[in-house]
């Protein structure tokens, strides 16, 4: 086969920003890559997503196509918006147990498959070790390591039998780190036993997941000169060997300044070959990437890719490839509106408002007048909270609130200086201060009347919080 098509099959990319054009449909029917990922951006509704995989589909074949994306629920899904998406994983952990995971898991992989995804890029096995962790935070399914290993088994038996390919990711960890792979190249500096009796032990639990994804971060007690993705030592003398994983693994997007800083898209990809990568995720499509594809087809042959390795990666795909056969016409054919089971939103909002953590009293006074939202995030999707307190019950303030309410939604740690800030308007005014993503900030403003913990921001999560702060308001005026 020519180069440029073998490289081609080790590949899963994007599209291109303005859709599928005619010069990428003709590249893209020339050089069909191993997998597709979609974003929502990509597709305006999920009749629209039917329609772009199915294109998809008809430009790659005869070659099996994988169409893939992240949906972890929470802050990382595509298909919010369209459709009621389970909370963030951390709340999730505070109150399901393995069986009412592997339904959600269940529910989501159903779901994508009726759509034509056939790959997840969950759930996440990274340890939640470092609070201030501004990427995984509430996306990790704990702070421990046989909770996120429980958890995730949970999940991955949710896959099973629905032909969604799970993938455990960050291998091998990226839970005890401080910077966001997506904008810098972060550095994990824990001793290997920590490593190993932490960090590794969730992706050593499931050795036979069908997919694990790599971290783009530094291990210095493992390698100290190169990034997990694009380290023989790490994939494979920690991931493969001393792990054990059995299944594909693919780098991290390779546009991430983690692994993209001082490389091109080819040499990026040539690392990660050369560390016993299986297959590249470009999450993007343009001339840099294609560019890339002849890069790196001109170093097969050339001898400048280890064959032992590459030709390694085969058995594995063809494994995965026969494990998760394409959506059959009748799963396409499911009606969108039959998507969500009975049952379904009420549950959620059951296991949302069982995780809601609650601390503080609400002084009778607070609780008898209007209350005024006077800051809140910006939302992709649904009403804002101040509407969601209106719906609930809690009347608005207007110009003379008994409370003012401060909704903040931010997987980045807070800055001691907007901590300061919170805390000097909470000893000033009766505050209500709620946490929607990473909340560990409201530990350092005592001064709040009351602090909610959701640790998730979808619309629903809020729905539920205010219907919880409508609840304490009536019970502190009972």
């Amino acid at each position: 086969m020519d180069a440029q098509h073998v490289i081609a099959r080790r590949t899963v990319i994007g599209i291109p920003p303005d859709g599928l054009t005619p010069a990428f449909e003709r590249d893209f029917a020339q050089f069909p890559p191993a997998g597709v990922i979609l974003f929502a951006r990509d597709f305006k509704d999920l009749a629209d997503a039917r329609r772009l995989i199915a294109r998809l589909r008809e430009l790659a074949h005869p070659r099996r196509l994988f169409v893939s994306l992240d949906e972890e629920g929470g802050w990382v899904s595509q298909l919010a918006g369209h459709l009621v998406v389970p909370p963030n994983a951390a709340t999730l952990a505070r109150v399901a147990d393995p069986s009412t995971i592997a339904w959600i898991a269940n529910v989501t992989a159903r779901r994508l498959r009726a759509i034509g995804f056939d790959w997840d890029y969950a759930p996440v096995a990274d340890v939640h070790s470092e609070p201030d962790n501004p990427v995984i935070g509430p996306r990790a399914w704990g702070s421990t390591p046989a909770q996120v290993t429980t958890n995730i088994g949970a999940w991955l038996d949710g896959l099973k039998g629905t032909g969604v390919a799970g993938c455990i990711k960050h291998a091998p960890g990226h839970g005890d780190t401080r910077t966001d792979s997506h904008l810098a190249l972060p550095v994990c500096d824990q001793p290997e036993a920590t490593l190993a009796a932490r960090e590794f032990v969730p992706f050593a639990a499931h050795p036979g997941a069908a997919s694990l994804m790599t971290a783009h971060v530094v291990f210095p007690a493992l390698d100290p000169d190169l990034p997990g993705t694009f380290s023989r030592r790490i994939v494979q003398g920690v991931i493969r060997e001393r792990l054990g994983f059995r299944g594909v693994v693919i780098t991290d997007a390779l546009e991430m300044q983690g692994a993209a800083k001082g490389r091109t898209p080819a040499e990026a990809g040539l690392a990660a070959l050369g560390a016993g990568c299986d297959l590249l995720l470009y999450a993007h499509w343009n001339e840099e990437v294609r560019r890339a594809r002849h890069t790196l087809a001109e170093a097969v042959t050339d001898g400048l890719v280890d064959r032992v390795l590459f030709d390694a990666s085969r058995p594995r795909l063809a494994a995965f490839d026969a494990a998760h056969p394409a959506p059959t016409p009748e799963e396409l054919a499911t009606p969108l509106e039959a998507l969500t089971p009975e049952g379904w939103e009420s549950r959620l909002a059951d296991l949302i408002a069982r995780a809601l953590e609650v601390r503080g009293t609400l002084p009778q006074p607070v609780a008898s007048g209007g209350w005024r939202v006077i800051e809140e995030s910006e939302w992709k999707h649904g009403p804002t909270f101040a509407q969601s307190l209106r719906e609930a019950g809690v009347p608005d303030g207007g110009g003379a609130p008994a409370a003012d309410v401060i909704a903040i939604a931010s997987r980045i740690p807070l800055t001691e200086a907007r901590i300061t800030e919170l805390r000097t308007h909470a000893a000033k005014r009766p505050t209500v201060l709620v946490g929607l993503q990473n909340d560990r900030f409201l530990e350092a403003v005592p001064e709040a009347a009351l602090r909610l913990s959701a640790a998730d921001c979808t619309p629903l999560t809020r729905r539920v919080v205010a219907e919880r702060l409508a609840t304490l308001r009536q019970g502190a005026n009972a």
